[in-house]
């Protein structure tokens, strides 16, 4: 057995640079520090760079998610099909609303909602009227779909569009993990009616805690704008004097200017944090190419991957070791590792809630028996990637 590292490798860390430090400080000394023209600045710049003619800053993925939701109207008449290999906050926010979500299998390769798992469940648990599309389960009009791009591997969006448009549904993507990946030579945030980012710790750039919304829709870009902060009017920075108006009951979203300055030059460094992580999944790939019984994963072959995550799948009949052992060895070797994601249909609020069956999910079932997410993040020294290689070899080797 290899000597354990002295200190701990976590899977992921965010890359905070004396400059982002700086910007913060900036803010923080010039009295203005929640929404406000650091936030504007932040919103331009991220618009500009995924070529998106609306960006909305949120305090979270979550509220974006959210938002964009209200935003089609959404209500408990109401359902969306997302897929069954998400975080939570995916499936959650469809259930704020009273909603009804409705799972997809994913694909056995990328753990993907595709066209092929969208169509076989449209078929097996909605039903068309001609008009509209909905639950064979509750009757509940399917509005919208929401695929996730998981681990920085983009969904095909042009088959899923194609059968969005055919069903008259909304289409909202959860980018979490897909900043700044590329699909078919256009970059994700542009393709949905709503991309929905997030700048969490653990993300390609970040802000702390902070998401982005993006859209070409302006009515629903000034809706989100408006329910972002309490449903009023005009935002703090731009009211011209202390009145507002409440026009609508909405929520405590906004990101602050504390946030955003360092959302700003997160994002100026975007380039390089990914081309690190580029460079570790590479040579990630290159070492663990001969080792039996472990699925590594491939690039985007209709794109770019983002390289958010470098998750394997560990087979135990062939490998010298499962999944479970797997990580309890790398802990021991003081090197972190998460899974992405527990299928949705395994956690117990929802099990309770909508009865799901994991028969019929049988990709995602075999998905969260096999993966682990292995330290991959821009930070990362040559030596901390060594460890890493050289622990999985010697568990697997």
């Amino acid at each position: 057995m290899l000597t354990s590292r002295k200190t701990f490798l976590p899977f992921a860390l965010p890359s905070i640079s004396e400059e982002a430090i700086e910007e913060v400080a900036q803010v923080l000394r010039s009295g203005w520090v929640t929404s406000g023209p650091k936030v504007k600045q932040f919103e331009m710049e991220f618009g500009d760079f995924v070529g998106s003619k609306e960006s909305i800053a949120v305090n979270s993925a979550t509220a974006g998610l959210h938002l964009a939701l209200e935003a089609i109207g959404l209500t408990s008449e109401d359902a969306a099909i997302t897929s069954s290999i998400t975080f939570t906050a995916t499936t959650e926010v469809i259930c704020y609303f009273g909603a009804e979500p409705i799972l997809t299998d994913v694909d056995p390769i990328h753990n993907l909602m595709t066209p092929e798992s969208l169509r076989e469940t449209i078929e097996s648990k909605c039903k068309w009227n001609g008009k509209e599309l909905k639950s064979k389960k509750t009757g509940k009009r399917i509005k919208a779909i929401l695929p996730v791009h998981l681990a920085g591997h983009t969904c095909d969006m042009e088959g899923l569009l194609k059968i969005a448009k055919e069903y008259n549904l909304y289409v909202i993507e959860d980018a979490a993990h897909a900043f700044p990946a590329v699909h078919k030579n256009k970059m994700i945030g542009t393709w949905g009616d709503f991309t929905v980012f997030s700048f969490y710790a653990t993300k390609g750039i970040t802000t702390g805690e902070g998401g982005m919304v993006t859209t070409s829709h302006k009515e629903a870009a000034e809706r989100i704008r408006k329910m972002r902060l309490h449903g009023i009017n005009r935002d703090a920075f731009n009211r011209p004097g202390w009145y507002y108006e409440v026009v609508d009951a909405g929520y405590k979203y906004n990101m602050t200017d504390i946030a955003a300055a360092l959302g700003v030059v997160q994002l100026k460094e975007s380039h390089g944090f990914w081309e690190r992580r580029i460079e570790i999944a590479k040579h990630y790939n290159q070492e663990f190419s001969s080792l039996k019984g472990i699925k590594l994963p491939k690039e985007d072959p209709n794109g770019i991957h983002s390289w958010h995550l470098y998750r394997i799948e560990v087979d135990p009949k062939i490998a010298k070791v499962g999944r479970d052992t797997l990580v309890e060895e790398l802990k021991e070797r003081n090197i972190g590792t998460s899974l992405h994601f527990i299928p949705i249909f395994e956690h117990p609020y929802y099990k309770k809630t909508f009865q799901y069956n994991r028969k019929e999910y049988p990709n995602a079932c075999s998905m969260y028996d096999k993966s682990v997410s292995l330290p991959l993040f821009a930070g990362m020294t040559k030596s901390d990637e060594k460890d890493v290689i050289d622990a999985v070899k010697d568990i697997l080797g």
